[in-house]
């Protein structure tokens, strides 16, 4: 079985939340949800529906995953875990996340926050087996509503989410939907 990660930014927000919730409750601008519902079409036509969506509580991680489902009805009945401690994750604790995954599952998106999701692309791509643009266009940056593709489906290829490690997938596709992918 080929292991798939959806690594996603979410999209453009307000520079604050409302003063109870602060950072946590930053709302999309309509340039995010716009972006968000785009990106939404990109996974469908692309065919990259994922089997589970992990996803930050922040208010904008949510809407943007939520903006992605209007953006392709594809995305409606996927299931979605939502976990704090997406919200401003290192890498490592992203990798703790994806751990708990299920045996089985073979596409997986998180929808988090930088500097985690970039951060963690960085440590399981393998640069000399990813995709050139992909990788040029990661290292050019990984603004709001990106998404990056990565694939773990030849050596060192994994079992699992849980064995994950570092330069253990490829880069596939970098899609930011208001730039050309």
């Amino acid at each position: 079985m080929t292991t798939r990660l959806l690594l996603v930014r979410h999209a453009k927000t307000e520079q604050q939340g409302p003063p109870t919730q602060g950072d946590h409750g930053r709302s999309l601008l309509p340039r995010g949800r716009r972006d968000a519902q785009a990106a939404g079409r990109w996974i469908a036509h692309s065919d990259l529906v994922p089997d589970l969506v992990l996803c930050s509580t922040a208010v904008r991680a949510l809407q943007t995953w939520q903006a992605m489902v209007e953006g392709s009805a594809a995305l409606a009945e996927v299931e979605v875990w939502r976990d704090r401690r997406i919200y401003n994750a290192s890498p490592g604790e992203l990798l703790g996340v994806l751990a708990e995954v299920p045996d089985g599952v073979g596409t997986v998106a998180v929808v988090g926050h930088a500097p985690g999701i970039p951060g963690l692309v960085v440590e399981l791509a393998d640069p000399d087996r990813s995709d050139e643009g992909a990788a040029e266009r990661f290292n050019a940056g990984f603004p709001t509503m990106t998404v990056a593709t990565l694939v773990a489906d030849g050596p060192p290829a994994t079992a699992t989410l849980a064995d994950l490690r570092v330069e253990s997938m490829r880069l596939t596709a970098l899609h930011t939907p208001r730039l050309p992918s």
